[in-house]
């Protein structure tokens, strides 16, 4: 639409206005204006009836349409992501989590098409439920086994989350639930059986997730209760968010009134929030990413040997401080990879009160758009914008990036509060694999299948693994 209509457009959604804004520079002082004052708070999807009537729209971060809350939650979230001792768990995590992948992955024929969408699925799965709530799950040792005949596959723990399956699934399932109730009507919804029948069964499925994370919460909460104040606590994101502003934290949120800790209730629903919305598109931005560097035989050459050359200084070992401080390319890729796909490509508010954006004046309630994904490949913003150039990232490409014009998690007022840990996360899992494995496209030329719900979603992506013979992996 942005090439046949311009940088400002509008259209209609049945009966809804939106307007378009296609160029960073249109909206850098109001919609994409980070701060607590920002006209564009609310996001038209809290405006959903069907979000509403699943109470997604009053707590929580991501549809909470209540300033208040909202902040309070979020300044917390913000909180507990940031401690450093967090941080460094993510990465311990990530790793371990990988090395047991890698297992698996050897096992595995070398001429064995793998479907890797599914691979990084579950290991995020499983990463993400353990730096989230300190327990472990086996979504990808179930997955590995079931790819392997029988006297090749191991057993699968136990995990200390009872019906931890249907756990997992419920989670994943959230999306699912908010696109129906979006796009279906209230009168089907509420009255036509076949219709009212599947809202039904979708709010039980809502409500025994929101009741199965509570009591996460309620052991995780009697556990620390157990504990010997001198006792070290374990580096969960549960416990950080239990913690703060209580006797046991040494880092206080200040925020005027608000110097108690969060109840369970909203704990839960951030919880939930940080889970559902986290693994999907983790995995799609790795699912990406991978497509490109193999896409790009120079750019996949440069990153080996970034990898190698690093790793070998460091007594082949990846650790966190290299991981935070070194490999330039293989960020440079992981931001090329994002701005050439962007994994959230729209961001739709609602203007609080009147105002004037591009050159025109609009009234309060008007739903303004951020074309994200047309910012990052937009010809005033970027040399080639179609081609895939990591270097444009680095000082020796000489590019300079224009403000608010790279924008993977989001620019409003609600940019993505995981953003460090996904970075995090990400460039583990990216170092880990290209350094143990060769990894080739299983069709080369095929065009990378990916579709669109409430943001990109890689559909499949079909590798060929085989474990190098380096140094490192002897």
């Amino acid at each position: 639409m942005h090439k046949k209509y311009g940088d400002v457009f509008e259209f209609y959604i049945f009966k809804k206005r939106i307007i378009m804004l296609n160029r960073a520079d249109l909206a850098e002082n109001n919609v994409l204006k980070q701060s607590i004052k920002s006209n564009y708070f609310v996001r038209a999807l809290s405006r959903s009836q069907g979000w509403r009537e699943l109470g997604l729209t009053e707590r929580g971060i991501v549809l909470n349409a209540k300033f208040k809350t909202w902040s309070l939650n979020r300044r917390f979230l913000s909180h507990c992501l940031g401690a450093t001792k967090y941080i460094r768990e993510i990465f311990n995590v990530a790793h371990n989590r990988f090395l047991e992948a890698e297992q698996y992955l050897k096992k595995v024929d070398d001429n064995t098409p793998l479907e890797f969408s599914k691979w990084f699925h579950c290991l995020t799965v499983d990463t993400k439920i353990e730096i989230t709530t300190g327990e472990k799950t086996y979504a990808l040792a179930a997955y590995a086994n079931s790819l392997l005949p029988p006297h090749l596959q191991k057993p699968v723990p136990e995990s200390s989350i009872q019906s931890y399956s249907e756990f997992i699934s419920s989670l994943l399932y959230r999306t699912s639930v908010g696109r129906y109730f979006t796009r279906t009507p209230a009168f089907l919804r509420h009255h036509v059986p076949g219709f009212k029948h599947i809202a039904e069964r979708m709010k039980k499925k809502v409500a025994w997730l929101d009741e199965e994370v509570k009591k996460l919460v309620r052991k995780k909460k009697e556990l620390i209760a157990s504990m010997d104040d001198k006792e070290e606590l374990k580096m969960d994101l549960l416990t950080l968010m239990l913690t703060t502003n209580t006797e046991r934290d040494t880092n206080k949120v200040k925020a005027r009134e608000f110097e108690e800790p969060l109840d369970e209730s909203e704990i839960a629903s951030i919880l939930i929030e940080v889970f559902s919305g986290g693994v999907g598109t983790i995995t799609t931005a790795l699912c990406f990413t991978v497509y490109y560097i193999c896409k790009h035989p120079a750019v996949k050459s440069r990153l080996v040997s970034e990898i190698d050359a690093t790793l070998s200084a460091d007594d082949n070992t990846l650790t966190y401080d290299s991981l935070t401080t070194l490999f330039p390319y293989t960020s440079a890729v992981m931001k090329e990879a994002a701005r050439i796909l962007t994994i959230v490509p729209l961001a739709v508010q609602i203007a609080s009160e009147d105002d004037e954006v591009a050159g025109y004046k609009w009234r309060a309630g008007t739903t303004i758009g951020v074309n994200i994904g047309v910012i990052h490949k937009h010809e005033a913003h970027w040399k080639d914008p179609e081609t895939f150039r990591p270097e444009r990232f680095l000082d020796e490409g000489g590019d300079e990036i224009q403000p608010r014009t790279f924008l993977p998690f989001g620019g409003t007022v609600r940019v993505c509060p995981g953003r460090v840990v996904a970075d995090k996360l990400m460039k583990t899992f990216l170092i880990l694999l290209f350094s143990k494995f060769e990894v080739e496209l299983c069709e080369p030329d095929k065009e990378l299948e990916y579709a669109y719900t409430l943001a990109n979603n890689c559909k499949e992506l079909k590798v060929y693994l085989k474990a190098r013979i380096t140094e490192q992996n002897v």
